[in-house]
């Protein structure tokens, strides 16, 4: 073929970035799910936290409420208090809340450990899809990439070698189609 490939060697390359590309774009469809999950489960957080800081301001006082909220996992972000945003952070906090929640008889309440332990699992499972997916699109461009510079490279010398071959740009144009080049980049 060319002095530097082989259509041997072209062939499996060829079909191994089809393959690459492929991965991607199912790698890739998976993440609008589980995002689309996280933040429903944030959404549903940031709702019960506002009942867990009304049950925090009645037993220790709306006064000394916030030098509680540490205990419960719940963190200073500009003016307002909240779970940390990290993911990894947040998994954490939510330990800390259920474990402040029973420490401090508040875990039978309506949004006590029974709200958030579910959640708590439905997060970890989340976070921990979306880190997969993450890697697999990560490691899929990874894949494709490499290959997609060789089969380029592959592409563009045949493309030279018709434009040497053929100087009429009819016939060429003609050998592009028969070899399968679209004919919107003849």
């Amino acid at each position: 073929m060319f002095l530097w490939t082989t259509a041997a060697e072209f062939g499996p390359k060829a079909i191994a970035f089809e393959a690459a590309v492929t991965a991607r774009e199912t790698a890739g469809q998976l993440r609008p799910q589980v995002s689309g999950d996280l933040r429903a489960l944030d959404a549903k957080m940031e709702d019960g936290l506002n009942y867990v800081k009304g049950y925090i301001a009645e037993q220790f006082t709306k006064a000394r409420a916030k030098e509680h909220y540490a205990q419960f996992g719940i963190v200073t972000y500009r003016d307002s208090y909240i779970l940390p945003a990290d993911q990894g952070e947040r998994l954490k906090a939510l330990d800390k809340l259920l474990a402040a929640l029973a420490a401090n008889n508040l875990a039978d309440r309506t949004y006590g450990t029974a709200f958030w332990q579910p959640i708590r699992e439905e997060y970890a499972t989340a976070t921990g899809q979306a880190t997969d997916a993450a890697q697999g699109v990560t490691k899929a461009i990874a894949d494709r990439d490499l290959l997609q510079a060789y089969v380029l490279d592959v592409l563009q010398a045949m493309l030279s070698l018709l434009d040497a071959q053929y100087r009429d740009p009819k016939a060429r144009a003609a050998k592009r189609r028969e070899l399968g080049y679209l004919d919107e980049f003849n």
